[in-house]
């Protein structure tokens, strides 16, 4: 089977990461690269370029077409001590700051030669907040359609939820992804991963009390048959960290074993010997190790084959959050690229490595 029209990988960076000349070789398992993420200014809506990044982000974009692949940038992403979506939300809804904020991305794209961008926008909340996405992407789509250069080919990108439909306890209003971005929008990168609490109990395939996000495979099926996007536009995430958990008795260690800590995220590259984990066949379709009352959850080699797998068959493609997280010899990156593969078959799998907490 052909290899996905869209190989995506996204660096993350920062002044004390910077894309450096020991990353390059990385880039040759990728069609397109993401530099992540950029924010915009609370109080003009335009994008704001860290002048600290600016020789990184251009020796990336070097990089990327040196190699004839496609440079993007993602704006905005997941919360942390700040929230992006804040800024995002607050620029969308005003016609004057979405103005303000296409222009500074077609001045960013002219000066940094990057091929197109991505709202990475976690996540709208209401239904005012999608009708506002959706006027962004129409003012972003029409003003690379008048340019005169080769601006008028950048390419337009999303980061969106597991589900077309967000849910939103609060209001009965029904949070869906407009269908006009598919329009506007050329890939889709749907968030697969951190959808559910990590203190909860294991997802099954078919539970006997299904939930709103029981599984990658529930998740895909409802963005192919219900949001009205071309199957080729939507793209698979796959994170390259997994989770680490204290068990509550290190004789009791599989699937769904009780847990009395989660101790957090774990980069593939900081877990011990990763690729001498036990790969789960049948509930997550991912790896877990254990290390003494240490469980972790996670992908490796066999699990990301599986899913690239099923995104050749099901999807335009895959991305990787992030490969800064891979080890020194890019074992992930190399594994999904295709070097490798381990069986091509059709999979149902669930996309949480977590064990059940004695708290829930």
């Amino acid at each position: 089977m052909a290899s996905p029209k869209y190989q995506i990988g996204y660096w993350l960076a920062s002044k004390e990461k910077l894309f450096s000349s020991e990353n390059k070789s990385i880039v040759s398992s990728f069609t397109h690269l993401y530099y992540a993420f950029l924010q915009v200014k609370n109080d003009t809506g335009e994008l704001i370029i860290p002048p600290e990044l600016e020789n990184d982000m251009k020796s990336f974009v070097k990089s990327a077409h040196d190699n004839q692949k496609k440079a993007l940038v993602s704006i905005g992403g997941p919360k942390t001590s700040d929230d992006p979506s804040s800024a995002i939300s607050m620029m969308a809804k005003s016609a004057e700051k979405r103005n303000k904020f296409v222009e500074s991305t077609l001045a960013f794209a002219k000066d940094f030669s990057f091929d197109g961008f991505e709202l990475a926008w976690e996540y709208p909340k209401t239904a005012n907040d999608m009708r506002n996405l959706s006027n962004l992407f129409n003012s972003w789509k029409s003003s690379l359609n008048s340019c005169n250069d080769n601006r008028k080919n950048l390419l337009l990108s999303i980061a969106v939820y597991c589900k077309p439909i967000i849910p939103n306890a609060t209001s009965k209003q029904e949070i869906k992804y407009p269908s006009e971005l598919e329009s506007y929008v050329d890939i889709f990168n749907i968030i697969l991963y951190n959808y559910c609490p990590v203190t909860c109990p294991h997802s099954q395939f078919k539970p006997s009390n299904p939930g709103p996000n029981n599984s990658s495979e529930d998740s895909i099926k409802s963005w192919i048959n219900t949001s009205g996007f071309s199957t080729y536009k939507l793209v698979m995430g796959i994170p390259l960290y997994g989770n680490q958990w204290t068990l509550a008795d290190e004789n009791d260690s599989s699937i769904g074993a009780p847990t009395i800590a989660y101790s957090g995220p774990i980069a593939y590259k900081d877990i011990p010997d990763p690729e001498g984990g036990i790969y789960d066949q049948v509930v997550t379709k991912c790896m877990y190790k254990v290390d003494k009352t240490t469980w972790y959850g996670y992908e490796g080699s066999q699990s990301i084959n599986e899913k690239v797998e099923y995104a050749k068959k099901h999807l335009g493609g895959y991305f990787l959050y992030a490969i800064g997280d891979d080890d020194d010899g890019q074992t992930m990156c190399i594994a999904a690229a295709g070097i490798k593969y381990y069986r091509s078959h059709i999979i149902l799998f669930t996309k949480r490595s977590a064990v059940k907490s004695i708290k829930d």
